[in-house]
């Protein structure tokens, strides 16, 4: 039997009703989309380590007697299987495991176990290894190939998915599994790239010929060939969008009342003139016949909010009403808080909406917004849920807009109940180098805000040692004794023996032991929202000295008297991350305000190029085209992915480097009859699609 792209899951041998489902839940429905569900990393699973030769974090493939096995208890319930390959002895540890499990490590079986090792001392151990348990008589043979590891969902194991992928694959035709016009396109560039059927091959049935560091970088040229494929789709997608809502009308803002000197805001200070310039480009938009989509950049602290705030004011001005949604109900109330200030001694009605607000006060503000009472909605992703209507939304304002992602770029504007379309506002305060602004943020305008208020003095940083922390308690008590603050930030919230890392809970304690006499609290996800919520207030009302967090003050926490920001492990986080949280200090008129980076040895090399470069450079534009050069995965825009986009093999910041090759693709083929285009967005986008076919 011969499959068809299109045929549906159940034509697969072994796939049934349930297994169907459980691939529908990963977005696959068709023998299209199960091909291109594509591997997000490989294992060495076809020779043996010997235990002795283990290194520490390296990720090893052992085989062993079982000599031991237990339950136990000093605290957290875990359990340990002692195994022996005669060369020395590995523990297998697991927190998270069933009885059957437990049961099945039985002494005297083998068991094979691959995963990342850890070395304490003459301890050598792993953490929830993949492993197979099994009598000596029964020995399985060594895998012959590379094996793909892929994105799943608990039931459907990576076997039974490897096996009904390379089934489908087995029985297709893949002359038409990828782009023609995209092989044509290499071919003619004298691009050594695989054609798209063998590129899709190799990547799911990569032979022991290949080479692994290719694979797990993403720099084989099969995986090259498909990301190339996947950029472009994206970019068609966006460019077709962007075309439709080009053709729509929007609302004309006049705006001759407005003072760009001061926005006609109580703000008590003149705007800079970088604020001044984003404005005025917001004005011209707001004249024109088409729907303005334009993004503001800028570093943290550099006054963001207030050009919205002059953009909404235009609104009221023509009596329109304007939106602004937030990622975190932190953020929502600070600029809440700080509108009803900004506009206070208008006639102009301000309302928050967050997901807590009561179901009789959300009934209210529903009501008054469909009957135009409300001037300005402020809130989190719970203004754009379905019952909420708008009688005149002229213009929606996304704050930190990387963490929405790119759907919603092409799906706010259905909240109003005219016929024109909103204008758009984006902000971010996470520097994009220009290369990736030209691609991810194609569609919209540009906006940079470069210059800090007046008065901002940039953040010294320091980095040091885990071992030199006790050096840090005395500038803690000289920082709190000048009536300043400090943020003490760790990268999670309980202790971990997988990993070597210092908890928020841990360092709270380190902290009031070695300094009683400062007021210290914790911040983390784990908290129920009213203690979070009172910490957080009584932090910014000055009756706490040191806040201990997580990154959960990432976006959102703007405490002028804050001055100091230590980062325990500094090393682990990205540094558009580590200049994101560095920028919650230094808010305060002429201050003196300090970083301290924290690191535990050892580090990678990246790790220390990213530390230094925190040291030297105090600019997030400089810091972001570091961070390209860096290409740590998933690190440039602080997140798994850039904008919310679900690549499918790709990562805008590690593949960076393809992208002026897949915008040449892009204008390769953009005038192609309209059926190839759908077919290719279709293959890289599936569902997610809806977004060029929003309007």
């Amino acid at each position: 039997m011969s499959l068809s792209l299109t045929d549906a899951l159940r034509k697969i041998k072994g796939v049934g009703p349930k297994i169907e489902t459980q691939l529908n839940s990963l977005n696959i429905f068709t023998i299209e989309d199960l091909i291109f569900h594509l591997p997000i990393r490989y294992e060495n699973k076809t020779q043996l380590n010997e235990i002795k030769d283990l290194d520490q974090n390296q990720t090893a493939h052992v085989e062993g007697e079982i000599v031991e096995s237990k339950i136990f208890f000093p605290g957290r319930r875990s359990f340990l299987a002692k195994i022996t390959d005669g060369t020395g002895f590995l523990n297998i540890r697991m927190f998270y495991f069933s009885q059957a499990q437990a049961i099945a490590f039985e002494k005297g079986k083998i068991v094979r176990a691959y995963g990342n090792v850890k070395i304490s001392g003459s301890k050598i151990e792993m953490f929830h290894p993949s492993y197979k348990v099994f009598l000596l008589s029964e020995r399985p043979n060594l895998d012959n190939t590379y094996t793909p590891v892929y994105r799943t969902i608990s039931g459907l194991t990576q076997f039974r998915l490897k096996t009904i992928i390379r089934q489908a694959l087995s029985e297709l035709n893949l002359d038409d599994i990828c782009m023609k016009d995209a092989d044509d396109f290499f071919e003619s560039k004298k691009i050594d790239f695989p054609k798209g059927r063998e590129a899709i091959s190799k990547i799911h049935m990569p032979s022991i010929d290949d080479d692994l560091n290719q694979l797990r970088t993403f720099k084989h040229p099969a995986q090259k060939r498909l990301i190339v494929e996947e950029f472009a789709a994206n970019q068609v997608a966006i460019n077709i969008s962007s075309e439709r809502i080009n053709k729509m009308k929007s609302f004309d803002l006049s705006s001759q009342k407005l003072n760009l000197e001061s926005f006609d805001l109580n703000i008590p200070f003149y705007p800079t003139k970088a604020q001044q310039k984003v404005v005025q480009e917001i004005m011209m938009n707001f004249q024109e016949k088409k729907p303005m989509r334009r993004l503001i950049q800028g570093d943290v602290g550099s006054g963001k909010t207030i050009v919205a705030a002059a953009a909404m004011n235009i609104c009221t001005q023509n009596n329109k009403q304007s939106v602004l949604m937030c990622p975190t109900e932190v953020l929502a109330k600070q600029h809440f808080e700080n509108f009803v200030n900004w506009f206070k001694d208008k006639n102009i009605s301000i309302e928050l909406l967050l997901g807590k607000t009561k179901k009789s006060d959300k009934e209210k503000i529903e009501k008054k917004l469909i009957n135009g009472e409300i001037d300005i909605l402020i809130g989190t992703h719970t203004v754009f849920q379905k019952n909420i209507e708008f009688k005149s939304l002229a213009l929606i304002v996304v704050d930190e807009q990387q963490r929405f992602g790119v759907k919603q770029r092409f799906d706010l504007a259905s909240k109003s109940q005219s016929e024109e379309m909103p204008h758009q506002l984006f902000m971010t305060a996470t520097p994009i180098p220009r290369t990736l602004a030209m691609t991810i943020f194609s569609d919209l305008d540009l906006s940079i805000i470069d210059e800090l208020p007046p008065g901002r003095n940039p953040v010294k940083t320091v980095v040091l040692s885990n071992d030199k922390r006790l050096e840090i308690v005395n500038r803690l008590q000289k920082v709190c004794k000048d009536g300043n603050q400090v943020y003490w930030l760790c990268t999670m919230i309980e202790d971990n023996d997988s990993f070597d890392v210092q908890s928020a809970e841990t360092s709270l304690e380190w902290i009031r032991e070695n300094a009683p006499e400062l007021r210290s609290e914790l911040v983390h996800s784990k908290l129920s929202n009213e203690e979070k919520e009172k910490n957080i207030i009584d932090f910014r009302n000055g009756l706490i000295d040191i806040l201990v967090c997580t990154t959960v003050i990432e976006v959102g926490m703007d405490v002028p008297n804050a001055s100091l920001m230590i980062i325990e492990n500094a090393e682990r986080l990205g540094l558009s991350q580590l200049h994101q949280l560095r920028g919650r200090v230094g808010r305060g008129p002429d201050m003196d305000s300090y970083c301290a980076l924290l690191y535990q040895d050892p580090v990678s090399e990246n790790a220390q190029k990213r530390l230094e470069a925190m040291k030297k450079y105090s600019n997030g534009f400089d810091i972001s085209e570091i961070d390209l050069e860096l290409r740590g995965a998933g690190e440039l825009l602080g997140l798994k992915q850039s904008g919310g986009i679900d690549f499918k093999i790709s990562d805008i910041s590690r593949d960076a480097q393809l992208l002026k090759l897949s915008q040449s693709l892009t204008e390769k083929i953009s005038n192609l009859e309209s059926t190839k285009l759908e077919k290719l967005i279709d293959r890289w986008i599936g569902q997610d699609q809806v977004y060029i076919k929003a309007q």
